[in-house]
């Protein structure tokens, strides 16, 4: 089961599969060595699939235009999650991502429904905010405002 602002994803044997990149780059060059870069853990993509019977289309539509909706500011909604895998990964916003595909399945009389949701402001994301905004107040603003400066010490000097 997942939900999203409050609102439960319809279907049946719905699977969700969440993971995230610990991003990082081979340094080792030609050699055998190990070594490689941390750069960081990259937001985390839950994966769900699930199945909505063709009886229930007003609930496919439903989930459609909840993917498709759009804030104030014309970008994709950010909803709040609640499913036990992103409580796990202490994964809390995220935004649907990627492809939304829905393929009709006769036999089951359902259609197979499958989206991403990215994570948003992550855990990681707001630790790198608070390093960088303690980092902003810790620093002293300098003017780079030559030409004015150059300017009223040229009229300040007498002369022919």
């Amino acid at each position: 089961m997942i939900a999203l602002d409050g609102w439960q994803v319809p279907g049946y044997e719905t699977k969700i599969k969440c993971s995230f990149k610990l991003a990082g780059e081979d340094l080792s060059g030609y050699g055998s060595l190990t070594l490689s870069s941390d750069n960081g853990v990259k937001p985390a993509v839950l994966s769900v699939t699930t199945k909505i019977p063709f009886k229930d289309k007003a609930e496919l539509a439903k989930l459609i235009s909840k993917a498709k909706e759009l804030d104030e500011h014309g970008a994709r909604m950010i909803r709040t999650v609640n499913c036990d895998v992103a409580e796990s990964f202490k994964v809390r916003k995220t935004k649907f991502d990627g492809e939304m595909s829905a393929t009709e399945d006769d036999e089951m009389k359902a259609w197979i429904i499958s989206f991403n949701l990215l994570e948003v402001m992550s855990k990681s994301e707001r630790e790198q905010l608070q390093l960088d905004d303690e980092a902003s107040n810790n620093t002293i603003p300098q003017s780079s405002d030559g030409h004015n400066s150059l300017q009223q010490q040229f009229e300040s000097v007498e002369g022919p």
